[in-house]
Order: structure tokens, then C-alpha cells, then sequence
């Protein structure tokens, strides 16, 4: 008798944690994100150029703020340090991160130049309205330059063309290189005129998810602070097997994502 009870309490025991486990839960998110979502972290920067076009004499000085101190810093996607400073850099674009107590993190790009060169440029931008496939773009436009000009858009080849078409809402480095070989740079933000939080996005959320998420589960998708720093995950999650009523339709998805990737705007 002993026996078929304990067989029947974990037959009970199974059932309730299998129940737990398919009602309303997302196990895609990470902790951070809540922790995070509270937070706006900025970061500010103060450079200081090169002397020459091959010099290593530029450096940089970040300076964070609305975060969690302490703070550690770390260019180009190197070791991150409890040192704001950076030495020893030549000219060009360099992407500076700064990540705080909780681990919340901000990213944005500086621009080091030299002082030898006389070329300078101007950066024009078509914001992206295209959903799901991106059409911004960007133009970059010469002053003052030797010969003919060439130009790079973050880490791709350099081209003669100085128009960059198709293009995700986001911030962009673009640098251009002259007869003299030797470069400068500058960096832009592409806007958005694609889905819009308010009237497309809020409402697919608070359809589908905020029955389980309004604040007693991890993630917290009951504003627009949280839901933004979730965007990656929630992206993620509806690509696969949630919300746990049944998936969104391949349209409120492809919304979804591409407000996501235009940098998920309060729009």
C-alpha cells in the first residue's frame, strides 16, 4: 500500500511541474534584461586627434552616466577595463561600449581624425521605411580632396560609389580615403519610418504576451523601457514556439522583428 502512494504522489508531482512548465512562461530571456530595463545608460566621449595621418598619438575618454557604478569600458569589441582611457590610437572609427554593475551596457561610435589631411566629409541620410526589407541610405559627400575618393562603410571594402543603399535603421561608421592615402572618418545614425511601437507593436504585446508577463515574470513587457530591453529576446521567442496559445501570424512577427531591428524607436 506504502508503495502505490508514493507512486501516485509523484505521478501528481510530474503533472503540476509539466503544467508549470507550458503555462505562460518564455525561458528564452535572460535575467539582464529586467535588471536593465530601469536603465538608460549614456556614454559621452572626449577624443583627442591625431597629429599626423600615420600618427598613434589619438585617444579616447569615455564618460558614462544613468547606470550602475561601477563601470567598466572597451573599444572595438576588446577585454572590457576599469580604465575610461584609451592611449595609443591611430585615426578612424572606433566603437566604444561601457557595461555597468548589473551588466546593463551601452554602445555608440567616436571618430578620431588627424590633422594632416584636408579632406573632409558630410554625411546625408534617406531613413528606412522598409519592412522587412530595409531601404535606408546613406550618402557621404567630399570636401577638399586629392585625386579620387574611395569609401568604406563600417568594416565592409571600400568602393568608389559614394552612396550605400539598403540599409537598416542604426548607427554607421563610414570612412573615405583620398590620393594622399590618408583617411577620414565619421559616423551617423540611420532613423526609422517603419512599424511603430505605439499602434503596431504595443498592441500585438498587449494581446498576446502581457497576460503572463505584466510585471510577476521575468521578462516584464508591461512598458515600453522593458519591452525594448527584451527586444532580442522576444524576437527570438516568437520565432519559435511562443506565446503559448499559439504563435503570432507571420506578418505580426515580421513587424515585430523589424521594429526590433530598426532599433525598437518609442514611436
Amino acid at each position: 500500500m506504502n508503495i502505490k502512494i508514493v507512486k501516485k504522489k509523484r505521478k501528481i508531482a510530474v503533472t503540476l511541474f509539466t503544467m508549470l512548465l507550458t503555462s505562460c512562461t518564455y525561458n528564452h530571456f535572460n535575467e539582464i534584461s529586467s535588471l536593465c530595463a530601469g536603465f538608460n545608460i549614456s556614454l559621452t566621449a572626449t577624443v583627442v586627434n591625431t597629429s599626423t595621418c600615420d600618427a598613434s598619438d589619438g585617444s579616447l575618454t569615455i564618460l558614462a552616466t544613468r547606470g550602475i557604478r561601477n563601470y567598466s569600458f572597451s573599444i572595438n569589441g576588446g577585454s572590457y577595463q576599469s580604465d575610461s582611457v584609451f592611449n595609443g590610437l591611430k585615426a578612424g572609427n572606433y566603437t566604444l561600449s561601457v557595461k555597468d554593475k548589473n551588466g546593463c551596457s551601452a554602445s555608440q561610435i567616436a571618430t578620431i581624425n588627424n590633422a594632416q589631411s584636408s579632406l573632409t566629409i558630410s554625411i546625408a541620410t534617406v531613413p528606412n521605411s522598409g519592412c522587412p526589407t530595409p531601404n535606408g541610405t546613406i550618402t557621404v559627400t567630399p570636401s577638399g580632396a586629392q585625386g579620387t575618393v574611395q569609401y568604406q562603410l563600417n568594416n565592409g571594402s571600400f568602393q568608389p560609389s559614394n552612396t550605400f543603399s539598403g540599409l537598416n535603421a542604426g548607427n554607421y561608421s563610414v570612412n573615405a580615403v583620398d590620393a594622399s592615402n590618408c583617411p577620414t572618418s565619421g559616423s551617423t545614425t540611420l532613423a526609422s519610418n517603419g512599424p511603430s511601437y505605439k499602434s503596431d507593436i504595443s498592441p500585438i504585446i498587449v494581446a498576446n504576451c502581457s497576460s503572463c508577463h505584466s510585471g510577476n515574470r521575468n521578462p516584464n513587457l508591461s512598458s515600453y523601457t522593458s519591452i525594448k530591453a527584451s527586444g532580442a529576446s522576444i524576437v527570438g521567442a516568437i520565432n519559435s514556439n511562443m506565446p503559448p496559445g499559439g504563435k503570432l501570424t507571420q506578418q505580426q512577427i515580421a513587424l515585430i522583428t523589424c521594429w526590433v531591428n530598426n532599433g525598437a524607436l518609442n514611436n
